[in-house]
């Protein structure tokens, strides 16, 4: 039998974690570790936000929330986030199964952020990286996405 495989597939909202693992047939087999949808945390504004500063002041009543001056900050804050969590949650896999690589399938504008999280030490265990959102393919097309990487494995 062939050396198992991490496999992470994820999205900002979606992750998935599998172990590859080759039969005594000789077939590929994904046993799906976890499947989590992912939560951009609290849903009210005023328990996501890090920073008050840059806030207007509310406007008449003193009970009524402040606007947000820069909308697109708290965008940037839920998915800066959520690429830590994802590779927290990598990170815990990886040191679950200290013996086994890693192949990882993200988005392109997350992959890289993802493995920039990932600490140094475990980054070097990362066989593979695709930039492709798989969460919603099936064990087929994530098989046939690491073709080259399955059969040398």
């Amino acid at each position: 039998m062939k050396t198992p495989r991490l496999v992470v597939l994820t999205d900002l909202g979606h992750f998935k974690a599998a172990r590859l693992e080759t039969t005594l047939r000789g077939t590929p087999r994904l046993e799906w570790l976890e499947d989590v949808r992912l939560e951009s945390y609290p849903n009210r504004v005023v328990d996501k936000v890090t920073d008050l500063a840059g806030r207007h002041a509310a406007p008449g009543n003193k009970h009524w929330g402040a606007p947000m001056a820069d909308a697109h900050n708290l965008k940037l804050e839920t998915r800066r986030r959520l690429v830590k969590d994802i590779a927290r949650r990598i990170a815990q896999l990886m040191r679950a199964h200290p013996d086994m690589p890693l192949w990882l399938a993200a988005p392109s504008e997350i992959n890289h952020l993802i493995l920039d999280e990932l600490p140094g030490t475990l980054r070097v265990r990362v066989e593979a990286s695709l930039a492709r959102d798989l969460t919603r393919a099936g064990q087929r097309d994530v098989l046939a996405a690491f073709p080259r990487l399955r059969n040398n494995s």
